[in-house]
């Protein structure tokens, strides 16, 4: 068997493997209370964006200042020759569409952002690593085994877990709406949630650098890398952004077009709802950093974050560094790989190992 067949059939298992997990949301939609929607309430809602000029121009989505507000510790464990520390403070996000403000704000757990840092203690503050979850995931627990934080640490290197909107101790208390971070049912609510994440991934660099820490490189999974990849084009403060298994376009596999809604759509009316879907996209931006300080590594297979994305944004942004492994999103044949191009890549970036210092 070729080495070329062999890679095909393992990027089918890998795909196969994903269509399993895709199921099951399938699953869990058939029995989940279905949202009601006045269709003439939620066009005119999403028609704010277009009144606004904001389809035409997407950078004005987002609200970045170099406000850095108090924030609170709210505990502190030991962590290796340092400490863990959960951080707090309120978020100054302010919802664009007004309205959808009631909506947005009703949900009281989002409107505090945290973020976790395993830190040396050092009186000069680390070089650090910022990481940016996946949809649904957060937990420091599980965040410190994915991002492989105890390594970095043992490095040099400081890391900190921000925690995106909706997730964590943001998670609305209603359990059934533990996922509406992304709904393709309600763009306007995603729209809104994605710029939350701006806002406050800004203001958590903005509490850091008054930490005393300067050098800070991101790196962001499935849709932590869509956060990433996203903040790249919103700022050049980044040292780097490391993009692993990216998504880049929600359209696929769970837009608006594969939901069935209790009124008729017409063409025009979901043109308008994919449009703010996928306004906040990366692929409609360029990034604000050199793009030898990019890496986007991806799986040929993975049916979550389609690599055809990924193609289309390394085209987009002159091709920055890149890697496709074989498998899909959750399996993975030679993830072995993908941790030694991320090591490699913190070398060439001046933060692995001898100058994490």
């Amino acid at each position: 068997m070729t080495i070329g067949i062999k890679t095909n059939i393992l990027d089918h298992i890998g795909s196969s493997v994903d269509h399993i997990f895709l199921s099951i949301p399938k699953i869990l939609n058939r029995i989940k209370p279905k949202k009601q929607i006045d269709p003439v309430t939620y066009e005119r809602e999403i028609d704010f964006y277009f009144e606004h000029g904001i389809t035409e121009n997407p950078i004005n989505l987002f609200q970045l200042n170099d406000m850095a507000p108090s924030c609170r510790k709210l505990s502190e464990k030991p962590f290796k020759d340092g400490s863990r520390e959960l951080y707090t403070f309120k978020s100054h996000f302010q919802v664009l569409n007004p309205l959808v403000r009631d909506r947005y704000h009703f949900h009281e757990n989002n409107q505090n952002s945290y973020f976790v840092r395993w830190t040396h203690g050092s009186k000069t503050p680390r070089k650090t690593i910022l990481c940016l979850h996946g949809y649904m995931l957060g937990a420091p627990n599980q965040a410190e085994k994915m991002f492989s934080v105890k390594r970095l640490y043992q490095k040099g290197l400081d890391v900190v877990l921000f925690i995106s909107p909706f997730h964590w101790k943001r998670a609305p208390v209603n359990k059934l709406d533990r996922g509406i971070f992304l709904q393709p049912d309600d763009v306007v609510m995603t729209c809104e949630a994605v710029s939350h994440t701006m806002t406050d991934l800004n203001t958590t660099f903005n509490i850091l650098n008054d930490m005393g820490v300067k050098e800070i490189g991101i790196i962001g999974a499935s849709m932590g890398a869509y956060n990433a990849s996203l903040f790249s084009c919103l700022t050049d403060r980044i040292s780097f952004a490391a993009m692993i298994v990216p998504a880049l376009d929600y359209s696929k596999p769970f837009g608006p077009d594969s939901v069935h809604f209790d009124f008729p759509v017409n063409t025009r009316f979901r043109e308008k709802m994919n449009t703010i879907w996928t306004l906040h996209s990366p692929l409609n931006f360029y990034p604000k950093i050199d793009k030898d300080k990019l890496i986007f590594i991806a799986s040929k297979g993975d049916q979550l974050c389609l690599s055809e994305n990924v193609y289309r944004i390394l085209k987009k942004w002159d091709w920055p560094q890149h890697f496709f492994l074989t498998g899909g999103h959750w399996l993975i044949f030679n993830n072995q790989k993908r941790g030694q191009l991320w090591y490699k890549f913190l070398e060439d970036m001046g933060f692995w190992p001898d100058s994490a210092s």
